[in-house]
């Protein structure tokens, strides 16, 4: 063994071990660190906690954010006052403690309302937006004539106040189902939109539109006539070239039972049974 080398090896050992105190000194500096950090974070947050637990219990209970006004948006077709009635019982609750979901259910259940959006307005009032249905048409409906919206919603009764509404009434309804009473009711009144646009003359001439049919929609016209049989899905297949020939054919071929316009370029007239030329 060479002795020469024995000397330099201790504090060759004596230097390790310093720089794993330094190592050690090193990792106790940092736990203490991020202990600090930790407990401080800690008491930010519970700090931070307290502070809105207190807001909090202000605005839950402060005398100043009950509930003094209901604001209602311009309606034309049901008062402002018949809408503040199912709210009002909610006058004097704090405003934080409503809620908002079911105060738009309670606006939603008057049948003039298709939509409701509620919103706090601080410090103590509510605000209450509202879309009204539009009537689109008159419908018959378990022996009932109802003004519908486009949608086929039933709004209210025909009758007292509902009278400024002229149109063809819709029957042959399926009142056993809401989705086939929306659906029927929607061609409908897609049929006089379309007629409106076309042939607004023709409108008035029509006293009752059949809908109980899914293969055509049938008019029938105030003073008699023909039953007028239109393409579901095309109202206006023929329609120009029938009212082109019709007085032609009432004087040639009397009323008839029917003229049928769903086919192509077609125009079928149906006479009376038993006519004599």
């Amino acid at each position: 063994m060479d002795l020469k080398h024995v000397p330099a090896a201790e504090p060759l050992r004596f230097m390790r071990r310093g720089r794993g105190e330094q190592i050690e000194r090193s990792r106790r500096r940092k736990a203490r660190r991020g202990l600090a950090i930790f407990l401080g974070g800690s008491f930010a947050l519970g700090l931070l906690g307290g502070i809105a637990y207190a807001a909090r219990n202000h605005l839950m209970h402060s005398p100043r954010f009950r509930l003094r006004r209901i604001e209602i948006s311009a309606t034309t077709r049901v008062s402002p006052e018949e809408l503040r009635r199912p709210l009002a019982r909610h006058l004097g609750r704090n405003l934080f403690r409503l809620d908002l979901d079911r105060l738009e259910r309670a606006l939603q259940e008057n049948r003039w309302v298709r939509r409701a959006a509620v919103k706090r307005v601080l410090p103590d009032a509510v605000s209450c937006s509202i879309e009204e249905r539009v009537p689109r048409g008159l419908a018959l409906i378990r022996d009932r004539v109802w003004l519908v919206d486009e949608e086929g919603t039933p709004i209210q009764p025909y009758g007292s106040g509902a009278q400024e509404y002229s149109w063809p009434i819709f029957t042959g309804i399926d009142a056993t189902s809401a989705s086939r009473v929306r659906e029927q009711v929607g061609r409908g009144v897609a049929l006089l939109a379309y007629l409106e646009r076309a042939q607004p003359a023709l409108v008035r001439e029509i006293s009752e539109v059949d809908l109980s049919r899914d293969d055509r929609v049938e008019a029938r016209m105030n003073d008699g006539g023909p039953v007028l049989r239109l393409n579901p899905r095309d109202f206006g297949a023929n329609l120009d070239r029938y009212l082109a020939v019709r007085d032609y054919l009432a004087t040639d071929l009397g009323e008839g039972l029917y003229v049928d316009l769903r086919f192509r370029d077609r125009v079928v007239f149906r006479p009376q049974p038993g006519r004599k030329d």
